[in-house]
């Protein structure tokens, strides 16, 4: 099975260290903090910021009754504490493969959870502070569909897969 990796968002992390005072029997001073010839004391700003990052990989492809369990994963996953990395996956044509104007059902699964359109749409969660997940889905023809042959066409649907970071519930 061929994987592609999606970079969802870029991600900088800068760390600002302004440091005034004395080093050693040197005394520094900048234009902001003085020094008081060790005799008083002077306080600085540290600060952080960081930019919400992570690594989806989705498969390429899905060839369904024809491949090996579909695996969602997510790497490097950097976000806010309090919230979590969701991965939701929605189907363009309802959950059908078409062929011109014919069509044939099929289903997405999350363990034994049929994945639709609507509310039950996540693949994969990570929470804040964990810098990796992954999930295994299967894709299957719905009974009277399997019971069908394709006449030898090929019948597509496009799969979309979103992720973002939201609070954590």
């Amino acid at each position: 099975m061929k994987k592609k990796n999606l970079v969802l968002l870029g991600a900088t992390a800068m760390l600002s260290l302004a440091l005034a005072g004395s080093l050693g029997a040197v005394n520094v001073a900048s234009a902001e903090t003085k020094v008081d010839n060790g005799k008083g004391a002077s306080t600085t700003t540290v600060t952080y910021s960081a930019e919400d990052a992570w690594k989806v990989t989705i498969p390429e492809t899905i060839t369904i009754g024809g491949q090996d369990p579909i695996t969602v994963s997510a790497s490097e996953v950097k976000i806010e504490k309090g919230k979590k990395l969701k991965v939701t996956v929605s189907s363009a044509n309802g959950w059908k493969v078409k062929s011109g104007d014919k069509e044939l059902d099929y289903e997405l699964k999350k363990g034994g959870t049929t994945l639709d359109n609507d509310s039950n749409n996540t693949v994969l969660e990570v929470e804040a502070g964990t810098p990796t997940g992954s999930e295994t889905l299967t894709a299957n023809m719905k009974d009277t569909a399997a019971n069908y042959s394709t006449g030898g066409e090929s019948y597509t649907d496009t799969l979309t897969f979103t992720a973002s970071a939201v609070d954590a519930e």
